[in-house]
């Protein structure tokens, strides 16, 4: 996913320090990516333009004035040009092009002026041993993560299983290092804040956010951490060394810091005999059968269920999300919703600005009846990082069912309030499910209507790094949950956080949101009673 935003602009001063120069600050994926002149947006346009053609189909990119100099308003009309330009740019062949990526990378280092084009970049394991990639400043995090592969031995066809991400010490210290919640320097307990995609150079992202987040005491590092949540993927990566290490270490910090919950019988004592004697394939078994492993777990979010601004802890994995909230009327207080990715349909983020402040919404569209879908709101700092987590969760399933494949997607805009408002698509749109049996592409028909004025657009999935819908049967290996936890299937409950009630105080509004996977109205792929 590449969620592009331009918040505002700044006045430079050009590299000879003689001349300067209105710049407009690019956000991507919720954080501040480059400050960039309009001619250097133009160019992009023109290689667009030129590379894709009529399939370039945006909004206009806002002209070239008679007059260089701006005043306060014309600037801020093109900025608000920019903006809905880049909202709409963001077609999977189109965002995912190497022109694409590689000026982004070069408008991130060219705004950050590094001194030196040769870098080394710390990449931690998630015990918090340490390798030094040596790369150029603009290399993106493909090629990292590539470099840091072959040093630790992973196999390249694993590559794609493990992420870079930036994280802090989920107890932050002010000395800038890592703090365990068992209070052992052996196992950090890392609290994951961005994955890094391909259009950003890691080093950089790294340097830009330490620069904002200095002055707070908190210190982020790259870390590299598992993409993938079924204990049968991970089954099959055991013969990698490489892939083993990165497993093994990930596993441990995990139980050491107490993530894998309450452990039944005599299983931790188990894992500590395992962990002694260095046996890490074992370990890793042992880790696989337990259903609390192989999740990533999150800031605590405020949600709307099981009621409005209810507190929850929050983690992603297995194929699910899970809210862990107090309810004094249960029998334990302490109550987990676990919400299937099975039966979500659709999900978005919207990133609203007030204030000087920034607000994200994750919301997703999950199957709570027959027949009977009811949208879920998270309020949290990480609903981009969700998103991208849970796409990965659905490429995963989809790994599973090889007829099912990626391809274009269907963009939908929201108004000011964000109500949804859906636009007829001229285009095919690939639709993706996973039913047991067959997979087709087919367009999608919407009710076309006519739209008040648009404050905000949403973004579609790009080749998995976004938001998306995934429907199917149940499948074999769903975590079974102690008494402590219960499936979401009561649509009887109220809601405060409305995306038509909550959003009119906002100037900005901006949605991501994909529509790629079918309605459930079409039999072939319906969410059927199974999932129940």
């Amino acid at each position: 996913m590449i969620h592009i935003t331009v918040p505002d602009t700044q006045t430079l001063v050009e590299a000879d320090g003689t001349r300067k120069y209105d710049a407009f600050n690019i956000h991507i994926n919720g954080a501040y990516h480059s400050s960039i002149r309009y001619s250097q947006l133009l160019r992009l346009h023109e290689k667009l333009r030129d590379q894709f053609g009529m399939r370039l189909r945006v909004n206009d990119f806002p002209p070239k004035k008679l007059f260089r100099t701006l005043d306060k308003k014309s600037l801020n009309e093109r900025r608000i040009a920019l903006a809905k330009y880049f909202q709409m740019v963001q077609l999977p062949d189109v965002a995912l092009h190497f022109i694409t990526e590689q000026t982004f990378v070069t408008f991130q280092v060219e705004s950050f002026r590094p001194s030196s084009s040769n870098v080394s970049v710390d990449v931690y394991l998630a015990d918090g041993t340490r390798e030094v990639v040596r790369c150029n400043v603009e290399h993106p995090t493909d090629i990292v993560l590539k470099r840091f592969a072959n040093i630790i031995g992973l196999g390249n066809e694993y590559l794609e299983n493990f992420g870079l991400f930036l994280a802090c010490a989920r107890n932050g210290t002010g000395s800038g290092h890592f703090s365990s919640s068992t209070d052992s320097p052996d196992y950090p307990d890392l609290l994951c804040v961005r994955l890094l995609r391909n259009f950003e150079s890691p080093y950089v992202s790294l340097q830009l956010l330490n620069q904002k987040s200095a002055a707070s005491g908190i210190f982020y590092r790259i870390v590299v951490r598992k993409l993938v949540w079924s204990p049968r993927v991970e089954e099959d990566m055991l013969d990698d060394p490489g892939a083993v290490i990165l497993l093994y270490r990930q596993a441990v910090n995990d139980f050491r810091n107490g993530h894998l919950g309450a452990l039944r019988g005599d299983v931790e004592g188990r894992l500590r005999a395992l962990e002694e004697q260095g046996s890490c394939v074992q370990f890793l078994r042992l880790c696989h059968l337990q259903p609390t492993y192989s999740y990533e777990v999150l800031e605590p979010c405020i949600s709307d269920y099981p009621c409005p601004d209810t507190q929850c802890n929050l983690r992603i994995g297995r194929r699910h999300i899970v809210l862990q909230y107090n309810n004094p009327a249960a029998e334990h207080s302490r109550v987990e919703a676990v919400f299937r990715a099975t039966r979500i349909r659709m999900w978005r983020i919207t990133e609203r600005h007030a204030d000087n402040t920034t607000d994200f919404l994750f919301q997703f569209e999950y199957l709570v009846a027959k027949d009977t879908f009811e949208w879920i709101t998270l309020i949290t700092k990480q609903a981009v990082l969700l998103s991208l987590l849970l796409q990965s969760v659905g490429i995963e399933i989809l790994k599973e069912h090889h007829s099912a494949t990626f391809c274009s997607y269907e963009y939908e805009r929201s108004n000011k309030t964000g109500s949804l408002l859906g636009l007829d698509s001229p285009r095919k749109t690939s639709v993706v499910s996973l039913p047991s049996e067959t997979i087709a592409v087919s367009d999608l028909k919407r009710d076309e209507e006519k739209l008040p004025e648009v404050n905000g657009a949403h973004h579609p999935l790009m080749n998995g790094d976004g938001e998306g819908q995934i429907t199917g049967e149940s499948l074999n290996d769903d975590m079974e949950h102690n008494s402590l936890s219960h499936e979401v299937v009561d649509s009887k409950r109220s809601s405060s956080i409305h995306t038509s009630n909550s959003y009119e105080s906002f100037s900005d509004i901006f949605t991501t949101i994909s529509s790629a996977l079918p309605e459930h109205t079409n039999r072939a792929f319906n969410i059927t009673d199974d999932d129940l």
